[in-house]
């Protein structure tokens, strides 16, 4: 998630950043959050089981969620898709892509970010 902290930082949010899925759930459900990316591998829960997890509670489903691929599994992103997505990226991307979804998924207050 690195170098997508970075990227993210550079466009000007602030990170929060989660070593695995189980810690990933517990700042969620603590931090008052806009937007999750994740990565689909991660240890202890995948980003399917924690966008499962989000979107099962009734309080953390409308946050808007990405998932992160090495590859574009059409199985994984049909599932993601189903439980609520709202987009993903495949690895590598660079910060003119990463920004082109960002901008489909968060509220602008006009134009595009990059």
């Amino acid at each position: 998630m690195g170098n997508v902290k970075k990227s993210l930082e550079e466009i000007g949010f602030n990170v929060v950043e989660a070593e695995n899925g189980e810690q990933a759930i517990s700042i969620i459900t603590k931090e008052s959050l806009d937007l999750v990316i994740s990565d689909y591998k991660m240890p202890l829960k995948n980003g399917l089981e924690l966008l499962e997890q989000i979107h099962s509670d009734d309080v953390l489903n409308n946050i808007p969620f990405i998932l992160m691929l090495n590859e574009p599994y059409e199985d994984v992103i049909s599932s993601a898709n189903s439980i609520g997505m709202i987009d993903y990226l495949v690895k590598p991307f660079d910060v003119f892509t990463l920004s082109k979804v960002l901008d489909k998924v968060l509220p602008s207050d006009g134009g595009e970010s990059l």
